[in-house]
Order: C-alpha cells, then sequence, then structure tokens
C-alpha cells in the first residue's frame, strides 16, 4: 500500500521521537511505501528554525520530503492558514492511505482535491489539542479563530473516514471544538517505539540502574519526571514519600527556570529522594524498569503512555477522559493530590496484594497496545473495514 503522512504544522526534526516520527516508520514496517510531507521548520538549540526544502529518503526509509509554508499578507493569516502546496505531491506519489496530522492546515483542502479524483483513496486525520494545549473562545479575535477552523472541518469531514484524537480528552476536544461528528472520532493513543523499549532485558536493566544508586531489590522504589514544574505536583509527591520507610524516589527530568531554586532545595532535603537530572528520551525506558511504581501526579504527558508500555505499575491523577491508560488494572488514580492522600495511595500498593495484580496485569499482553507496533495497526483499521466490504 502507499502511504503518505502530512505533518504540515509542528516542527520536523529527524531521528525524534514524536509520534510524525515514528508511526511512518512502524507503516514502512508494515511493508508500505512510506512518504512524509512536512514543512522547512524544525527545532535547533531551542529555537525554531527554517532550513531547505528537501526530498530524500530517511534511514528507516521513509521518504521525507520538506516545502515551505506559504506566506500570507500578515502573520496571523499565515499561521492560519498553516499551508503548504501537496496536491502535486499527492498526484505523483497516488497514494492508497493519507494519515493528515492535526485539524488546523488549509493543506487538507488538497486533500480533499485529490481524494475526489480517488475516491478508494482513505484519509484519516489526528488532533493532539486539548483546552490545556490547544484554543480557546474568550476573545473575540479567538472566536474568530475558532469560526475558521470549523468552517475548514466542515468542508473537509465528508472526505475524512476518520479523525482519531490521541486521547479521549482530546477526542472530545475535536468534537466541541471543531465540531467533528461523533461518528467519525475514535482514540489512537500514543506510546513507545519497541525498537527503544528494551523488554527482553528488563530484569538485566533494573538491576543495573538500582546498583548504579545503591538501591537493593528490596526498596520500593517510585520514579517520576519529565519537565520539572509545579503543575507536574512532583514536588508534593517528594514530600509524601519523605516519610515512608523502604521507599525511594527517583526524579529525571530538567527544571524550568523559574523554579530551580525552590526544587534543587526540596531534593536536598528529603533523604530518600534521588534526582537524576536530565536524562535521554531513550533511557527513560530505563527508569521505568529499575521502578516498583511509576506515579505522576500531574498534567498529562506521553510520559505517561510511555510508563504503561514498559509494563511497570503506574499511578496517575484522575483526569477526565484520560482513563485510556488504564487496560483492565494496570494502573491506579488519585482524585485529590496532596500528601496525605499520595502516602495513602502508595501504602496501600507497599508490595500488597493489590499491587501483586496490578503487576500481573501490567506484564501481560494487555499493555502492548502502547507499543508503536500497535498503534501503527489500529491507525490503519479503516483500510481493513474497507477491504472487507
Amino acid at each position: 500500500m502507499v502511504v503518505v503522512h502530512v505533518a504540515p504544522n509542528a516542527p520536523y526534526n529527524e531521528k525524534w521521537g514524536y509520534q510524525e516520527n515514528i508511526l511512518p516508520k512502524y507503516h514502512k514496517k508494515m511493508g508500505h511505501d512510506v512518504t512524509l510531507i512536512t514543512t522547512c521548520s524544525m527545532h535547533q538549540d531551542g529555537k525554531i528554525i527554517e532550513t531547505k526544502e528537501v526530498d530524500k529518503y530517511l534511514e528507516d526509509g521513509v521518504r521525507l520530503i520538506r516545502r515551505r509554508q506559504n506566506q500570507y499578507c500578515h502573520p496571523v493569516i499565515t499561521n492560519c492558514m498553516a499551508y503548504i502546496s501537496i496536491f502535486d505531491l499527492l498526484i505523483e506519489i497516488n497514494p492508497d492511505f493519507i494519515f493528515f496530522h492535526g485539524l488546523i492546515s488549509y493543506s487538507i483542502m488538497d486533500v480533499v482535491r485529490f481524494k475526489k479524483m480517488k475516491p478508494s483513496c482513505v484519509v484519516v486525520q489526528d488532533n493532539h489539542q486539548d483546552y490545556n494545549i490547544g484554543f480557546d473562545a474568550f476573545t473575540f479575535r479567538r472566536k474568530v479563530v475558532r469560526s475558521w477552523y470549523r468552517y475548514l472541518n466542515r468542508k473537509s469531514i465528508r472526505y475524512v473516514d476518520k479523525v482519531y484524537g490521541v486521547t479521549p480528552w482530546r477526542k472530545a476536544y475535536a468534537a466541541d471544538y471543531f465540531r467533528i461528528p461523533q461518528e467519525k472520532l475514535d482514540v489512537l493513543i500514543m506510546g513507545a517505539d519497541d525498537e527503544k523499549i528494551h523488554l527482553s532485558e528488563k530484569r538485566e536493566i533494573r538491576m543495573q540502574i538500582r546498583s548504579q544508586y545503591g538501591i537493593d531489590d528490596n526498596t520500593f522504589v517510585i520514579v517520576t519526571g519529565g519537565k520539572i514544574d509545579k503543575k507536574k505536583k512532583i514536588d508534593i509527591l517528594a514530600k509524601a514519600c519523605e516519610n515512608i520507610m523502604s521507599v525511594k524516589l527517583l526524579i529525571f527530568g530538567q527544571i524550568e527556570t523559574e523554579c530551580e531554586q525552590y526544587f534543587h532545595n526540596l531534593f536536598k532535603q528529603e533523604h530518600n529522594v534521588i534526582y537524576i537530572g536530565w536524562i535521554d528520551a531513550d533511557k527513560v525506558y530505563d527508569y521505568y524498569f529499575a521502578a516498583d511504581l511509576v506515579f505522576f501526579p500531574g498534567q498529562h504527558s506521553v510520559l505517561w503512555e510511555q510508563a504503561c508500555a514498559s509494563k511497570t505499575p503506574c499511578v496517575f491523577a484522575r483526569w477526565n477522559g484520560m482513563d485510556h491508560v488504564d487496560v483492565g488494572g494496570n494502573c491506579d488514580f488519585i482524585d485529590t493530590v496532596d500528601e496525605d492522600n499520595i502516602q495513602r495511595k502508595i501504602r496501600a500498593l507497599l508490595f500488597t496484594p493489590k499491587y501483586a495484580s496490578m503487576k500481573k496485569i501490567a506484564e501481560s499482553d494487555a499493555t502492548d497496545a502502547f507499543l508503536y507496533s500497535k498503534i501503527a495497526e489500529k491507525s490503519m483499521e479503516c483500510c481493513i473495514c474497507r477491504n472487507k466490504t
């Protein structure tokens, strides 16, 4: 099958671990002919820069085409359109399946134009936005922007087979903000790159990490991390762990500048807290393997799904529309995030029968759903359904 991914909004860097990197990679592994069309924007030294247009093959066999976004009379219009011309490429490549990343680019109309010529082509989109990282309508300007995006999706949706939210909450946001019909909506979770998570070596990696920090196998190790700021509530977790014997808390990640002194002082005070600092994204799985429990008391990030993929029991702050991380009891939730409640939750799982049940489910095939080999298969289910009919 000929597959085209279109990523017309976010900056794209080769060899990174975002969905627009990994999903095309696994579609290629499934035996498909895969092309990714994206912008000339990329990250460099903490900034977004423009690079040159290219047409080449990546190491994983995916064809990468970069094109510049069209520039309009005003930057606001340029941003709202987020348009890269792709119709000629679609004609040349002649895809059977198009995965369009996002709901906020006028490039979707090039896809519509192509689908009118080739109705058998399956088209899906996804949505990564929600009310924390997306748009609202509190001002007149934002209402105008919302009206534009609703108009754009109203014009294109009849030619789109499926729209995926990457969480249930983002599926609901697609319905509410963009007015995507419910019958077109589904969830396509994010997760872990199978090649980066060495499940067959889990025991050896666990012992190596614990030995590195002088932790024996009888100590109950909790791991958390990511971007460290007040919203992640890692400080509350650290304080809660202080008074629980036989517990060590390992924290990885970069501390935000505005609260750097606060967190450094806190971590020094807590005797059973080990702050690791920044680690390479591929090493995060090793620390999950070293853990008895992964605990995220704050806002959601893709680290949640990656923790589930590591087949380690987890505890997450409860958020509406984020229950997809529970695949039958591999994780638990905490409703009120304060020191007392965190302590009670940890004590209830400190090598207890409930914890043993969570561990059994976490280590089962149920959590394979968080591996990108499975996610890539699900992303193409519309093709399977169409072939059956």
